[in-house]
């Protein structure tokens, strides 16, 4: 038992020698340690700090006309077709620009150089006055729609990716670095033959490809090309709830609340539908031709729209659904898609018109006058801020630039090659014809995609 007992007192001993040297190791380990550990915190609260660093929005300046910085015009002049424009769009890392043409491609064009040295202000020339198109992307037929993946950078080549539609083709997902095909997303009618989708859309968080068709929107995971997708009719077989029909001719996600969508048709409604199902929330009427572009604001509070043939883009509040805040006037007197835009900021909103001019209103003045008494409120109509003559044609793409004050435009139409008879180009029809022919007697024609400065100019540099 004595002999027990000290063996017990002897291992105590060791376990306590033993629990003071692992402490002592430890606090000289953490003596030693002490500055790098500060080091690292420092180095944590530097990264927060770039973190919290408040997001810069350009400042644009409309009391006098904008600088025309460069344009493209040669790439559209030896097509077969008309070589007519479709619309332009920014990329979301501000590094190039895509256009959609009459002639099937898909054209890039790089922001010039020099406009990277440019103050966030003052414009210090372009040596470049003509754009040449860094890749182009060639689509089997008529090309219907096509959009930007929203996390596209150019510093992360997984992300450089676009989506874009055609006539008899499934839908496609391109590499926007290299221009080949990275995905192929098709969908089946009835018979078991491909169709292709009217309009599309990527999710804000990039997993989700919606795709409009007639009377339906289909739903794929980008992740999963081939035919498997969710499909969401838009017209109710039950009579009580919200019911859409038509072709699905654009649809949009509300970047601020991911779970709710918008889907237009050619038959001038307007429905929001509600993830993860895509149950019907509302139907929105009020246009008065069949709608083709739609843009929430970036606080996802309001709604816009357009129509083909139609005078008005309309502000919707989604708080009020089916209540119009206010409208803005434009000049659209064909089928053509006239896209209109918001700043990075939401404060502005600008549009092309057939007419060949951008027009430019203050958002900000429609929400503060919307809840007060005014003759404003009592006519609904917001007062332009800004309007200029850019182009001698149709002027039926705009686009802010995500950090310069800088503004793209496309133009051109299709114009009457042989007498085509009154029945032609009927915006009451249900139709996904979006180009009707100019009917001017001695129209201009100019297809061109321009870059404007909107800002002032240092002059000295120039």
């Amino acid at each position: 038992m004595n002999m027990e007992s000290d063996m017990i007192e002897v291992s105590s001993e060791i376990v306590q020698g033993v629990e003071l040297f692992n402490e002592d190791i430890l606090q000289k380990e953490l003596s030693e340690n002490a500055g790098a550990l500060q080091e690292t915190l420092v180095v944590q609260d530097a990264e927060l700090c770039v973190i919290a660093e408040p997001v810069y929005y350009p400042e644009y300046q409309f009391d006098s006309p904008w600088t025309l910085v460069c344009s493209a015009q040669k790439e559209f002049e030896n097509t077969k077709t008309q070589g007519f424009l479709k619309g332009c769009k920014w990329s979301p890392d501000g590094t190039c620009l895509l256009a959609c043409a009459d002639d099937g491609l898909l054209r890039l064009f790089d922001l010039p150089a020099d406009l990277y040295n440019s103050h966030k202000k003052t414009f210090q020339g372009c040596s470049a006055t003509e754009l040449s198109s860094s890749l182009r992307i060639k689509e089997g037929e008529i090309i219907y729609d096509y959009c930007w993946h929203p996390h596209m950078s150019s510093w992360n080549l997984e992300t450089c990716l676009l989506a874009s539609t055609a006539k008899g083709s499934p839908t496609h997902l391109w590499d926007a670095y290299k221009g080949t095909l990275t995905a192929t997303y098709r969908a089946y009618n009835n018979v078991d033959e491909v169709e292709a989708a009217n309009s599309l859309c990527i999710s804000p968080d990039g997993e989700k490809l919606y795709c409009g068709f007639d009377k339906c929107v289909r739903v794929f995971d980008i992740q999963t090309p081939g035919r498997h997708c969710e499909m969401r009719p838009t017209k109710s077989t039950d009579g009580l709830s919200a019911s859409q029909s038509g072709i699905i001719s654009c649809i949009a996600v509300n970047a601020a609340l991911p779970s709710v969508y918008a889907a237009a048709s050619y038959l001038k409604t307007i429905g929001l539908y509600s993830e993860p199902e895509g149950v019907a929330l509302c139907v929105l009427e009020g246009h008065r031709g069949g709608v083709t572009h739609l843009k929430f604001s970036p606080d996802g509070m309001v709604l816009y729209s357009g129509g083909r043939k139609d005078p008005e883009i309309l502000c919707w509040d989604l708080r009020n659904p089916g209540q119009v805040l206010y409208t803005m006037h434009r000049t659209v007197e064909t089928n053509q898609r006239i896209y209109f835009d918001l700043d990075p900021s939401g404060h502005y909103l600008i549009s092309g018109d057939t007419s060949g001019c951008v027009t430019i209103w203050d958002t900000q003045i429609g929400v503060e006058t919307s809840n007060s008494e005014s003759p404003l409120l009592s006519m609904k109509s917001l007062p332009e801020r800004f309007r200029c003559r850019v182009n001698d044609d149709c002027t039926n793409g705009v686009s802010f630039h995500p950090w310069l004050p800088l503004v793209a435009t496309s133009s051109g139409q299709r114009h009457l090659t042989c007498r085509l008879n009154n029945s032609v180009g009927d915006s009451s029809s249900d139709s996904d014809i979006d180009d009707e022919p100019s009917r001017q007697k001695s129209p201009s024609r100019e297809n061109s995609v321009k870059l404007w400065w909107a800002y002032n100019i240092d002059r000295e540099a120039l």
